[in-house]
């Protein structure tokens, strides 16, 4: 009987997502469009030690997208000489707040750091709407865009994931390998191999227990999620994408 009221709440909770997230609903989540990038010099920095190391001579606020993940814009702010002085997208989990918090992002700080779009990667009839919603109603007015990807782009990564849920920064290199730009440059990634920069999430000081970060949640498996990055890399280098990968993000996706 619990099993079969299961099924029926999940049914209920399919039939209500799919109906909030049809194209047919004018209020309705504003979804990630991947033709606004089309033509763009990309960047997307990951939150590892290792990210400067992996820029080089790179200046990050030539590149057109400046795109960081929850937390980075307080390794920004530490360090905008090395690592830019503005954000143009975050992607973010909205978790603010808690043992888990990704790093609070109130209006005030985005726009003090030039966010001017934020992107919620977990869009599905399971994910928590709940943070969604409430983010969405605080950024009214705010000038910031909040969106979500597409149904579709969410659902077939997760298939792609043998129905695990994508951490957010392998949803942020996911879309925009897949989108048409003139350049992509992706760094600070070693795949929870080693820490994250000081700053970022200090409740993680080892590899070991960056990988038990995430795998703490029992939705995200960084291995499957290094082997769907390093095929959709192949993938975009094969198609002619100007793809740049930092030093350490290619000595990690390789191992």
């Amino acid at each position: 009987m619990t099993a079969v009221l299961r099924q029926i709440d999940l049914a209920q909770r399919w039939l209500r997502f799919t109906i909030a997230a049809s194209r047919l609903n004018p209020w309705r989540m504003p979804e990630l469009d991947p033709e606004a990038f089309r033509g763009k010099r990309v960047i997307i920095l990951g939150p590892a030690h290792t990210v400067a190391e992996d820029l080089g001579d790179l200046r990050v606020d030539d590149y057109d997208v400046i795109v960081r993940l929850n937390n980075g814009i307080a390794l920004a702010k530490a360090d905008p000489a090395r690592l830019g002085a503005r954000t143009d997208v975050l992607f973010h989990n909205l978790n603010e707040d808690g043992p888990r918090s990704a790093g609070a992002v109130p209006p005030d700080l985005l726009r003090a750091h030039g966010v001017h779009l934020c992107v919620f990667p977990h869009w599905s009839f399971k994910g928590s709407k709940g943070r969604v919603h409430r983010k969405r109603a605080e950024l009214k007015d705010s000038g910031i865009a909040l969106k979500v990807p597409s149904t579709a782009f969410c659902n077939g990564v997760r298939r792609d994931l043998g129905g695990l849920q994508p951490t957010v920064g392998t949803s942020a290199m996911l879309f925009f390998l897949g989108c048409d730009l003139a350049e992509l440059s992706i760094h600070g990634f070693t795949f929870f191999a080693t820490p994250y920069a000081p700053g970022y999430n200090d409740a993680v000081g080892s590899g070991a227990e960056a990988q038990a970060w995430a795998s703490a949640s029992q939705v995200h498996d960084p291995l499957r999620e290094k082997a769907l990055i390093r095929r959709r890399t192949d993938e975009a280098a094969a198609r002619g994408l100007a793809l740049t990968l930092g030093r350490h993000v290619r000595h990690h996706l390789n191992t």
